[in-house]
Order: structure tokens, then sequence, then C-alpha cells
């Protein structure tokens, strides 16, 4: 059976989509090579001019982009965002909404599902990004603290990029920023090191309980992300960071195969001043 994408051109026999579907396997291509594919391909008459109107419409939207040689192709960056927007549609439809039956939970409350912790970890990012972005500098209503509790940041190892294009945006922000550590393999500081290299301060607790190894939680002004590792993970996850002591011999195979492993995993989410305030007190003080 064939995938049929149902794109947001109008008609499906529209110059719009013809030019778009072509675009989606051969590029870039000039405006009279879509015109004499259109014509071949799909036996439908059409100008040269018609062509070009469609092209020059679908490039001011964003969704085309022209190069030098006037060729044209699907912009990567529409693609990108048509992604995110459908990932977060897909989250927010299938989501678990959860009844608040702790007093002192007064505000939303909401759990999401995923099939692995990387998948988990990808979404917490986006997370980030967006409370990063929304936030505005000396703002008095929502505190401008970032406050994170963990056993290991294995995410900085498979999406370095990321992690310092998420975190890189606190100076600009004016927010303060703060790591507690529950393990300090030599590993692990090499993690820590890149987090302090980037304004946060880090703090280690080394703690050998299983419930430290395996709860994540952060805040982010007014919103609490939490996270329990699956014991299998856990215990791979220890291992790994045991195991591998520095940063050029790391098995990073080994570590895409523990954070993508078919797992049930609930990430919850809770906006809620008065619980992040109470989590950054916590944190911080452990760091004190």
């Amino acid at each position: 059976m064939t995938l049929q994408l149902v794109l947001p051109f109008g008609k499906e026999s529209s110059v719009k989509n013809l030019i778009f579907t072509i675009l989606t396997k051969e590029f870039p291509l000039r405006i009279i090579d879509l015109s004499n594919l259109i014509k071949k391909r799909y036996g439908k008459s059409v100008s040269f001019q018609a062509v070009r109107k469609s092209l020059s419409e679908l490039v001011e939207s964003g969704v085309i982009l022209k190069d030098s040689d006037y060729k044209f192709k699907i912009s990567k960056d529409w693609v990108k965002e048509g992604k995110r927007v459908m990932d977060q549609l897909y989250l927010d439809i299938t989501k678990e909404k959860v009844a608040n039956k702790h007093e002192a939970i007064s505000g939303e409350m909401a759990v999401y599902s995923f099939n692995s912790i990387n998948e988990s970890m990808k979404f917490w990012q986006d997370i980030i990004d967006d409370w990063y972005k929304g936030f505005k500098k000396g703002q008095k209503e929502v505190p401008n603290i970032n406050a994170y509790q963990g056993a290991h940041a294995w995410e900085v190892l498979l999406h370095a990029d990321r992690e310092s294009l998420v975190m890189g945006q606190l100076k600009k922000k004016g927010i303060k920023s703060y790591i507690l550590t529950m393990s300090a393999t030599p590993l692990d500081k090499k993690v820590w090191q890149f987090y302090n290299n980037l304004g946060i301060k880090v703090g280690i607790k080394r703690s050998l309980s299983s419930f430290d190894k395996s709860y994540y939680v952060a805040t982010y002004g007014d919103l609490v992300v939490q996270l329990n590792y699956p014991e299998e993970i856990v215990h791979k996850m220890e291992e790994f960071f045991k195991n591998n002591k520095t940063l050029d011999k790391l098995d990073l195979k080994k570590l895409s195969d523990i954070v993508n492993t078919l797992t049930k995993v609930r990430l919850t989410v809770i906006k809620n001043k008065e619980m992040a305030k109470q989590i950054n007190k916590s944190i911080i003080s452990e760091m004190l």
C-alpha cells in the first residue's frame, strides 16, 4: 500500500501540489523542468507562467527555496518546523490527562507516554527550548531559576549540539541554572564540566539509593518536569558510566542502544509555581 500525503495546497491536482510532489524526489529543478515534468507525468496542460506563479507563492510562504541558479527545492526549515508541529500535535491528542488528587498541587498536570528514554528526552528538550524562548528577562511573575536533579546527563554525549543550543540561552535570558548530580564517576565529571563551561552551577551528591538513580526532575520557572527511569534502564546506565571512563573511548553505540530500548516511559509536566519553588530550594540547599 502506497502512503499518500495530503498537502495543504488545494486540490490534489493543483499546480502547487504537483510541484511539491515532484520536488520531494528530484531537486533542485528549474521552472522549465517542472513544467515539462507536470505535462509528461501527470498529463496536465499547464503554462510556464502558471508554474512560475505557483513557485513564487510557495517561495513566499517559505515552503520552497530558490538558489542563485534559479533552481528550486523544498525548504528543510519548513519540513523541520512541520515535523515539530505534528510531533507536538500527536503528543497533545494522545497524552493522558491526569486528575489532580494532591492538595499541594493546584496547577495543571499532564502525563506523556513514550516508548524509550531517548524519545522522552527529546520531548523534554523541546519543553526546555520553548520555555527559554518564551522567558522574558526581568519578569517577576515567573521565577528565573532552572534547577535539575538526576543521576547522569547522558544526553550531552549523544546530543551535544542540541544541549549547547538549548542550554546556551541561559545567560542571555538572565536565568540562574543549577544541576545536582547523584553520581560522580570519571565520565560523569567530564559531562558536568561541559555544563560548568556553559555557566551552570553543578553540585555532586553521591547516592547509592535506587530512587536517586532512577528519578530525574527539573524546574523551569513555574514548570516542573519529572521522569522515572525503568529499573532495567537504570542498571544498564550505571554499568555504562562505570565502564566508560574517558570521552575519547566512549562506546556510543552501546549508549544509543540503552536509551533507545523499547520500554514504557512516562514523563510528567506540572505547572505550579509553589511546587517549583520547593524543588528549587531542595536542590540548591544540597549544593551550598
